[in-house]
């Protein structure tokens, strides 16, 4: 059986947790998502390239 300190660690534990999610999920909703999106598909394409270089395609 679980002692009640520990209970109240666990709990703060928890407690903790959901409101750092909570300030992630503002942060991601005020976050410029088209940005982002072009950000990960210049990433993407920089890694298409990379991996033909690295099996010896010509780019």
């Amino acid at each position: 059986m679980v002692d009640i300190d520990e209970a109240r660690r666990l709990q703060r534990r928890v407690n903790t947790l959901l409101r750092d999610r909570d300030a992630i999920r503002r942060m991601l909703e005020q976050a410029d998502y088209e940005r982002l999106s072009r950000d990960v598909g210049r990433q993407s394409v920089a890694i298409d390239r990379l991996e033909a270089l690295l099996s010896g395609e010509k780019v």
